[in-house]
């Protein structure tokens, strides 16, 4: 059943369903709880081999740079046995982050934001796209600001990346969300394209290669984001002081790993087209290469959090989470592992042209058919 319509369904279900939902949960927060006391009452030492399970906010194009990581062999190259978890939306992942079964999460900045101003020790290590990679795709008929007036626009969930990003292009357009739009939970990007094709939208952000798909199905792009430039934390490393206090070694070893990965997409692109493949879907050679396109133009080399853009989701956040208030972009990053990496000159052996053939080369990906 679509997210839209999700809370309608359960106002309408017989209370013993509700009841029964209740007490479900109810059993869940129990275990959660009985496993975290245990977990701090018999610390168990990890063994080298053992899996560092890391979540990815998508599906979509932020995806890219961590399953690169993955299937080109760049984690275990730098010690690590990653594997990564797919979320439905960015702050579907925060709640599992929070709760401690996720160590690193690859998200938006927002979420980390709302989690640490609650409590949360959710820290930003690094950032990777530091700007706003979508577009507003709009159904027939819509193509200006006015006609958007009082119409239904999809985000992922209430506090996700995305809803973050439509209100801050609201006010780029002097829309004030909540009084000009009607904002709704739509769920993953297909489901609201979906939607946006049944009418049960009227427009939403859809970020590569789902934009180029409704472009090519003669939907409107009303706005492409991405041009605007609006500093924005789009793509975030999210780890936990803990973590970075207790295992500087693999936080630092995910970070050279993912990093590596962008480099690696720059150089090779055949192999990261494979990637994009592999795991979007995509088919259509020129969404492919359009798709690869435009991530690659939005990426932040550095790696390094852009303050201005915290800075504007801070002032978003805030407007739903009061604890953000008067809170400086400062309290959310930590790039002392950025640092040290610069000061080892990793960045400078990445931009060498002859990296890879001095060192091992990267493993082929391979597609599926």
């Amino acid at each position: 059943m679509p997210s839209i319509y999700a809370s309608e369904y359960r106002r309408r279900r017989p209370r013993n369903e509700r009841n029964e939902d209740i007490l479900h949960r109810q059993r869940g927060r129990l275990r959660l709880l009985l496993l975290t006391l245990l977990a701090f009452s018999y610390p168990i030492p990890a063994r080298a081999d053992s899996p560092v399970l890391a979540g990815v906010a998508g599906p979509g194009i932020n995806l890219t740079y961590a399953y690169l990581a993955q299937d080109a062999g760049l984690w275990r190259k730098h010690g690590l046995n990653v594997k990564l978890l797919l979320f439905e939306s960015g702050s579907t992942l925060a709640q599992v982050a929070r709760s401690g079964e996720i160590k690193i999460a690859i998200n938006s900045g927002p979420t980390t934001i709302a989690s640490r101003a609650q409590g949360a020790d959710a820290i930003i290590i690094a950032s990777a796209v530091n700007t706003l990679p979508y577009s507003l795709v709009t159904v027939k008929g819509i193509t200006n600001w006015d006609q958007l007036r009082g119409k239904k626009v999809g985000v992922s969930r209430f506090g996700s990346g995305t809803d973050t990003a439509i209100r801050l292009v609201c006010k780029k357009f002097g829309f004030d969300p909540a009084k000009d739009l009607i904002i709704l939970q739509g769920g993953t990007q297909p489901t609201r394209l979906q939607a946006l094709t049944v009418g049960a939208l009227d427009a939403t952000l859809l970020s590569p290669p789902l934009d180029f798909i409704a472009k090519k199905q003669g939907l409107p792009i009303l706005v492409n984001i991405a041009q605007l430039g609006i500093p924005y934390p789009q793509l975030v490393i999210e780890t936990t002081d803990r973590l970075n206090r207790d295992n500087p070694k693999l936080v630092k070893g995910f970070l050279k790993g993912f990093i590596e990965a962008i480099y690696y997409a720059a150089r090779f692109k055949d192999e990261t087209k494979k990637t994009i493949m592999k795991h979007l879907k995509i088919s259509d050679p020129e969404i492919l290469d359009a798709t690869y396109e435009s991530f690659i133009k939005v990426t932040d080399y550095s790696a390094e959090p852009n303050l201005e853009g915290i800075r504007n989701a801070i002032e978003e956040v805030a407007l739903r989470v009061p604890a953000v208030k008067n809170k400086k972009p400062q309290d959310f990053v930590d790039i002392r592992f950025l640092k040290e990496l610069q000061s080892e000159k990793f960045f400078k052996q990445l931009e060498n042209p002859s990296f890879y053939s001095e060192t091992a080369s990267p493993a082929r990906i391979e597609v599926s058919r």
